[in-house]
Formats: structure tokens, sequence, C-alpha cells
């Protein structure tokens, strides 16, 4: 199973150097090492009598028991280990005070007896887990439970620790085997009553993200959702007050100080794939009303999520573990998709991805697809299944749009668009019916139907029983209760199944923009335009009511979804683009209503308000052309590079606010040295930094062109040596003296204009406040043109290289968020048609609220479908961890192991019997031949004793 910890050996390495103080063999004597391999070896040959009078006559010392209970779970002999927790459980058992003989002063002494035992219990149950060892774990669990209740009660109460106050949650041995992926262990702990104790502050905000009734739309909404109103500033300690009066108006408590790396290893555990898996596979349900809420809680799909978006909110709250719950989240994220590869068939996977835990059906949308994608677990919907799952959602069931010649799609769309024009005529006939066209899929009217019929057949039976009987009363009651139509028209069946094709809603909603582009246009051209006359014509009006519809639209949708409307970029983007529109037509109208219609804008200044109207309408109109763009991110050749731009505008924003930073700090500097040559041509010809609005203008554009020095340069006169020195260079013939005399009286009039102009002009003055006004402007330059241009270029190159690494999954998901916009009914009716989708709204609640008709609950059958496909996904997906594991690994050794010990011994079987065959054979055969010697000698003793006879005759 995945886990974090195989990305970084760092962390895995850290979380064993705590493990291995307990594994480590500890430096004891020879008389204590000799008598632990005593007891040892007494217990591997079946002596416990004599190992358990050396564990009495040893037993206090605890250094002999760490030890002692490390090498027998070590050496994984499993008879070993139950004899020496049932020899230590008997010394350390609590002795009750009616068969005991204890009074009632004994309890105290009993207490640390049973702590003592406790301990001992811990650290076999701790070694076993650090081996990776199920048996020998089991064998323990078995006999602690067996031997000792009540202290293995007080062990699983403790979750794992000797005592209550006992910090350390890495001596838990459930979070020993989540972390190291040790499957079989967390099994066995997990039935036997271990659990990861998450913190209750985090544990209560995964429960939230997994039972709430919608999604979290996009950072900003988890943050509110989880931090905002969730921690407070302790006053009373911050101020040393004694009293807060208003403490208890606090709705939540004060927020505790919980340790970091404790709180990092909980929730590591917690959110490990295996334990995840473990919790929901061994949750039992025997009746699934009642255990309903369990199953929704140990849902591992939702609690997967759950802690990826969890683990989220904690990379940025706690910014020094940041890399560390990122990996947590993303082994979340990786698990949701092995699961999902796990459905063998579309069914499985609609029935996965289409569960909600929302108890109505039209309204709900936090069902697992929707989930995955406004969360932005951007690997689950880029998975395969879920692509094709989003695809069929868009073009229906019945349609498949791959199968069609190209000729037959270029013809297909435009009659699409004919018959869009028919919707809002269908809706309104519609009114007169059920009023639910826009709202009930095909699939889902037909099974209504399907209802219907069964119902009314059998209210038809019970019908002609009364009438039978002579009831005949109940004959119209009943036709008027189950009267309707039994099928649907063909028409309206039509266009509801076209109206419910989403994929062709992308080409309405295109098309509409292409007119309101084309209107656009028409108004900034405006060819039918008189000089110096403010007119309005009908492409003027066709383009403020679009953009007037949108900018409505815009505002509704922020107020039906609130923060999912600010989940995507072109969400906000349209926005600001459509109040831009508003704004400017409305200034740019009452500019021209104060001048009575005239138009002489370029007479007017530059903040008259049909200049400045004009001017933002402008740049609306630019915003909107470039927004038509995003419609390329259908395209899989077009959609990275516009993903890519869009990022890369992230980086340019950051090197920006940098630069801002810098210009306004150095435009001070030089500003301030340079503001005493005001006017003073002489010194500072340049006068570029003379004002204030000069300095900060001259640095901007310094930015894109660096250069010029003489904007920071400071004049100065020459000095007498300079001069003389001038002076000698144009006339070499002239003496010394008549140089001297020229320089003091400054009659320079026999020289050329050149040197004149030069000896008055002065020289670059280096004296130290002006050096450093030519420093600060060619440092400024380095950093701005060469170090911050190269790293924003670097920055975007870094970007670029990310994006293009997973360009497939961005793109999938970008793509399926575009998707998911048109799935909604209203998308049937892009503005300005959006009015007759309103109206179907009013007209079927007014027809429910007659007929006080409920909403439609969700089938429980299905339910219960979806969470035992999901029992049978999670088993598949941990045997096959399992089987990719170590231990599968481990196990199929010892497998092998026993293998070749058995074709040995059975070889040797063999070979005895064979022998044994031959010996008795053997044997046989020497019976036989002792039979015939015997035979033999008992003929010759009797002719012997027949001679002796004869003889003494």
């Amino acid at each position: 199973m995945s886990s974090p910890l195989k990305e970084n050996r760092g962390d895995r390495y850290r979380m064993k150097r705590v493990i291995t103080q307990l594994s480590l063999q500890k430096e004891l004597p020879k008389e204590k090492e000799s008598l632990i391999n005593r007891i040892i070896q007494h217990l591997d040959d079946g002596d416990v009598d004599l190992a358990k009078r050396l564990i009495r006559n040893n037993y206090p010392e605890d250094d002999v028991k760490e030890e002692l209970i490390r090498k027998i779970v070590n050496s994984r002999n499993n008879f070993a280990v139950t004899q020496l927790i049932e020899i230590m459980a008997e010394f350390l058992t609590p002795l009750d005070t009616v068969d005991g003989g204890t009074n009632g002063t004994d309890n105290n002494f009993n207490k640390p007896r049973l702590k003592q035992n406790i301990k001992v219990l811990r650290s076999a149950i701790i070694h076993a887990t650090l081996n990776d060892d199920p048996e020998t774990l089991e064998a323990i669990l078995e006999v602690g439970e067996k031997s000792s209740k009540e202290c293995f009660k007080k062990l699983i109460h403790n979750q794992g620790l000797s005592d209550e106050n006992e910090k350390t949650s890495r001596m838990n041995p459930m979070i020993i085997a989540c972390v190291q992926d040790f499957c079989r262990c967390v099994k066995l702990l997990y039935r036997n009553g271990f659990l990861v104790d998450l913190c209750k502050e985090d544990l209560k905000q995964i429960e939230y993200l997994i039972t709430m009734d919608h999604v979290v739309a996009n950072d900003w909404h988890l943050y509110y959702s989880l931090y905002l109103g969730s921690k407070h500033i302790n006053i009373e300690a911050e101020l040393g007050t004694k009293t807060m009066k208003r403490q208890t108006s606090f709705k939540k408590k004060l927020h505790q100080y919980v340790d970091p790396v404790d709180r990092y290893l909980k929730f590591l555990a917690f959110s490990s794939p295996i334990y995840i898996s473990v919790t929901f596979v061994e949750t039992e349900c025997t009746n699934f009303v009642m255990d309903e809420k369990l199953l929704k809680l140990n849902d591992p799909i939702r609690k997967a999520f759950a802690c990826a978006t969890f683990a989220k909110y904690l990379s940025t709250t706690y910014v020094q573990q940041s890399n560390e719950y990122k990996k947590v989240g993303r082994a979340c994220k990786e698990f949701t998709e092995d699961l999902l590869d796990q459905c063998e068939d579309m069914g499985e996977v609609k029935l996965i991805l289409n569960y909600s835990n929302s108890e109505d059906v039209e309204q709900c949308e936090n069902t697992n697809w929707n989930v995955a994608l406004w969360e932005g677990h951007k690997e689950f919907v880029g998975h395969h299944y879920y692509q094709q799952f989003i695809w069929e959602k868009m073009t229906g069931d019945t349609f498949d749009w791959g199968n069609y010649f190209f000729f037959w799609k270029l013809l297909l769309i435009p009659a699409y668009l004919v018959l869009f024009l028919l919707y809002p005529f269908v809706i309104f006939l519609d009114f007169f019916r059920e009023a639910d066209i826009l709202f009930v899929p095909p699939v889902i009217k037909e099974t209504e139907q399907k209802k219907k019929t069964s119902v009314m057949m059998s209210s038809i039976v019970e019908i002609t029983l009364h009438s039978l009987a002579g009831e005949d009363g109940r004959e119209l009651v009943a036709s008027e209760e189950y009267g309707y139509e039994n099928q649907e028209g063909r028409v309206f069946g039509y266009f509801r199944e076209r109206i419910h094709r989403p994929f062709f809603r992308i080409f309405v909603h295109i098309a509409i923009e292409a007119v309101f582009i084309l209107s656009l246009i028409y108004s900034l051209v405006d060819p039918k335009d008189k000089k110096f006359t403010a007119e309005t014509h009908f492409y003027d009006y066709l383009t403020y009511g679009l953009f007037m519809t949108f900018l409505f639209e815009d505002i509704v949708e922020v107020c039906r979804i609130k923060w999912k409307f600010f989940s995507s970029f072109w969400n906000s983007y349209s926005l600001f683009t459509h109040v831009l529109f508003a704004i400017g037509g409305v200034v740019q109208g009452y500019g021209f209503s104060i001048m009575d219609g005239e138009d002489a804008r370029n007479l007017w200044g530059g903040n008259h308000p049909a200049n400045v109207g004009a001017t933002l309408f402008a740049i609306a109109s630019t915003m909107a052309v470039v927004r038509t763009i995003r419609w390329f991110l259908l395209l899989r050749k077009v959609g990275p590079v516009i993903i890519c731009v869009i990022r890369v505008l992230k980086d340019v924003v950051i090197v920006f606010i940098l630069f801002i930073i810098l210009y306004i700090g150095f435009s001070l500097a030089i500003y301030a040295m340079y503001k005493p040559f005001r006017n003073d041509k002489f010194h500072y010809p340049e006068q570029t930094m003379y004002s204030a609005s000069e300095t900060f203008s001259s640095l901007f554009w310094r930015f894109f062109d660096p250069g010029e020095a003489a904007s920071v340069e400071i004049r100065r006169n020459f000095t007498n040596q300079e001069i003389e020195k001038i002076l000698k260079e144009a006339d070499p013939s002239l003496s010394d003296e008549s140089i001297q005399n020229m320089t003091q009286t400054a009659s320079f009039s026999s020289f050329d204009i050149q040197t004149r102009e030069m000896i008055e002009e002065g020289t670059r003055s280096l004296e130290f406040s002006h050096f450093v006004g030519i420093a600060f402007w060619a440092v400024y330059q380095g950093i701005v043109a060469i170090i911050l241009i190269n790293i924003l270029i670097a920055l975007m190159n870094t970007t670029y290289t990310k994006i293009s690494q997973v360009s497939d999954i961005e793109w999938k998901y970008s793509k399926s968020f575009m998707y998911a916009k048109f799935l909604p009914p209203q998308a049937a009716l892009p503005p300005p048609f959006r009015w007759f989708y309103y109206l179907a709204c009013l007209v079927r609640w007014l027809k429910n609220r007659r007929r006080s008709t409920p909403s439609q609950p969700r089938n429980v059958l299905e339910k219960q479908k979806y969470f035992e496909l999901l029992r049978k996904l999670t088993k598949t997906k941990m045997q096959l961890d399992i089987e990719d594991s170590v231990e599968d690994d481990f196990d199929d050794l010892r497998k092998d192991f026993k293998n070749v010990v058995n074709k040995d011994v059975v070889k040797k079987l063999e070979f005895l019997e064979k022998k044994n065959e031959e010996l008795s054979k053997n044997l046989l055969s020497c019976q036989q031949d002792n039979s015939l010697i015997l035979n033999k000698l008992e003929k010759i003793l009797l002719k012997l004793e027949d001679k002796q006879e004869e003889s003494n005759a």
C-alpha cells in the first residue's frame, strides 16, 4: 500500500530511531545474560516450572524483564512467548480482595502491580509489532486477554500506553504498524480494540469534512470553514489579566497547545491507506439503516478525500511540516485512485462516483465526482475511469460523438443551434404540463413513469375488486388520484433528450459569446459614427444588453453557489470584465449626457467622464476578447499551453511585487539625493530626478530599458590645475605664466568655442554624495534588469517544466472543470435566455407547492449497493497490497522453505520405507532359514537320542 514514508526515507528513519530504542539489546552483566538464556532454554524445552522458578526469583529487575521479553518475542517461538506472558501475568495479576484474602488497604499495593503487568504486555505487543510478526502478535493478544483481562482492558483504554499520562504516541503499537505499513498487524490490533487516538480538534474537523452536505470550493472556503471561529487568542495569557468576563461568550474553547510532532505522527497513522481500509472493512453492518452513520464516517473514499483536504490545510497552517503533510495528502489521493482502479465495469464506476451522503437527490452537490473535482483532487479526476464517466454525463448514454464522421459533426452543430431556438417555446408549453422538462432527465423520467405505472396497475386491480363488491364511489377518487399520461409525447420526449445532452450546450454558449464579440466590435468600430455627434445604434443596444445580462448572471451565481464561484479563474475574470463594462458604460453615458449628446472627446480633458468611461470600456473589451481563449482548454494540444500561461502569470505577480518594493525604496532614496539640484542646470544638466513624479517615472521605465547613466550625473567646475591642463592641451605654444594668468582672470576668449564650452560645462563629480547617486542608479538597474528578470525567466521555466510533466492530468482536470459548468439544468439556457429557466423554476415551485410533494429521498438500496461494492474494492486493494508487500514475500519464503523441507522429509521417508521393506524381506528369509535349521537340528537330535538309547540297550 502506498505510503508517504516510501517516498522519503528520512521520515521512515526518523520513526525507526525511536523504535530501535526498544529493539536494541541492553548491555547486561554476564550473570543476567546467562540467566535470561537459561530461562529461554527452559521455555524452549518445555520446562515451564524451572523457567517459572527462575523468573520468580529475579522478577523485580526491570532490565531483565525487558531483555527477556525482547529476546523471546524476537525468537518467534509462539509457545515460549505465550508461556512467558502467562507466567508474568500470574505474578502480577492483582489479588481478589474476596478470594485472595486481601483487605481494602491492599488495593494501593495492587495498582503498581497492575501497572507492571500492563508494561509487560505492552512491551511484548510493541516488540511483536516491530518485528512485523502477526502470528506472535496474535498469540500475545490472545494470552493477554485470557490471563489478565483487567490488564488488557486497561491497555486498550490507554491505546497501547502503559499510563494515561504517557505522552509519547510513538509507543502506540497501532501508530507503529500504520506508519510502517504492517497490514496484518494493523488488522489484529484493530480487532482487539487498538485505535489511532487522533487529536480531538483534528478528528472533529475531518468528520466535518466527511459528513458535510456541500463541497469545499477553494482554499479560501477551506480556511474559512476550518480556521475562522475555531481558534482564539488567549487574551488572559497574552495580557496577564486574571479574569476574562467575556470568556464564556466564545462559541468554542480556547485553542490548547498540541505537540506538533505528536500531532503529525497521529495524523500520519490515521490517514494511512491501511488504517482507512481496515477501519471500513472491519466495520460490522448487521442493519444498514442503523449502521449507515458509522459507514459514512468510515467511507474510505470520503475519508481519504477529507484527510487529503485537511492535510492541505495543515500544510499551510504548520509551515515547518508543510512537505510532510503534502506527502500524506498525496498518499491519500493515490489510495482513492487505486480504489477506482479496482472497478470492473462502468456500472461500478458510476455507482462509486454518483454516491452522495446527502438525502436529497435533486439538490445534492456533494457526490464523489463533485467532491473530487471541486476540492482539487486532480489525479483522481484525471483517472481514465473518471474521464469516461464525465464524458458520458456530457454526451449521454445513447449518443457516441466519436463514431460520427467529421462532415456529420459539422452539420450537427448548426442543426443543434437551430434546435436551441425552439427550446423557449417548448419550455413555455411544458408549463401547462408538469413543468419538469428542464429539471428531470430522460432516464429519471422513465423510472418515474415505471413507478407510476406499477402504482396505477395496483390501484386498477383494487378499484376493480371494490367495484365488484359494489363500491362504485371509489373508482372516481382513484381515477382522480392516479390520473396522468402514461407515456410522454414524442415531441416532449425528443426535446427532453436533447435538452439534457450537455455536450451541445457548449456550442450554444460559444455561439452566444461570438455574437457578443461581433456586436462589441461593431460598437468599438462604430461604422455609422458621425463626427461630433453621440448616437446609439442597434449594435450598441445589443452589446449593452448582453453584457448586462452576463453581469446579472454572475451576481446570481455568486449568491447561489457562493464560494464555488471563485474556484475558477475564469469566473472571477468574467465578473471583473462585466463590472468594468458596466462602470465604463455608465460613466461614458453620463459624460455624453452632460454635454447634450455632443461627441468631441478629442477636445475634452483626459479626466472627462466620457473619456474615462470610454477607456474603461476599451479595457473591458480587451479582456472580453482575451477571455475567448478559455474555449481552447477543451483542445488537447492547446489546453496545456493556456494552463502554463495562466500559471506563469502567478510568477510574474510575485516578481512584480518584489520589483515594486525595490522600486519604491530606490526611488525615495534617489529623489532625496537629487532634490537639492532642482533647476540647477549647471550641476545637474539632465534634471531627470528634479521632482518626485519624474523620479518615480524614470525608475519605473528603467525596468524595461536600463541605461542612461547621464540621468544621475552631477557636474562640478574644473579646478585651476584641470583648467591649466586643458589649456595646455588646446594650445601647447602658451607659456605656463600666461596659462596661469588666463586661469586666474578666467579669460578664455582666445581659445576656440569647443574649449570654452568644455570649461564652462565642468566635469562629472565623483565626490561621496554624488558618487553614491551614480552607484544607487547602477545597483538598482543591476538588480532589476539582471537579477529580477533572470529570476522571472527561471521561475517561468520551472513552472512550465512542472506543468509539462503533469500536463495530461492538468489538462484533464481543467477540461472536466469546464464540463461541470454545463451539467446543471440552468446551463441549457445561457444568458440572455436564462430568464426562461427562472420562469420555469417559479412555475415548478408553484406546482410542487400545490401538490405538496416532498423532495425525493435517495434510494436506500443504492446506498447499500455502494457500500457493498466499496467493501469489495477495499478488500481487493488490501489483498493486492499484501501480495506486493514485504510481508507476503516473507510468507512466500516460509512456504518455499516448508516445501523444500517437506520434499527432503518425503524423500527420506521413501528411502526408509524401501529399507524397511528390504529388511522385512531379509527377516522373512532369515526366519525361513532358521526354521529349516531348527527342523534339521530336531531331526539330528532325535537321531542322536535313538542312537543313545540303542547304545544303552
